[in-house]
């Protein structure tokens, strides 16, 4: 028998060799978007407003219920 959390990382497995396959059928090159500088400072200025908007907005709120999950779980 398998676990539910199986079969999630099974589905996750098949969904990125699709997508890779679907991808190099469309005729995208994965490394030239690793490689492309502008794409990847695109990223970077987005992955730094994400961390921002979670640490300004999104945390203060979280801390306490998550202070209030780990007493419970203590």
């Amino acid at each position: 028998m398998r676990k539910t959390g199986d079969q999630g990382f099974i589905q996750l497995i098949i969904i990125i060799v699709l997508s890779v396959v679907i991808l190099s059928l469309l005729g995208v090159s994965i490394s030239s978007f690793i490689n492309n500088t502008t794409l990847r400072e695109n990223f970077s200025l987005v992955w730094h407003g994400v961390i921002w908007v979670w640490q300004n907005y999104i945390a203060p709120y979280l801390q306490p219920v998550w202070g209030i999950i780990r007493g419970v779980f203590s």
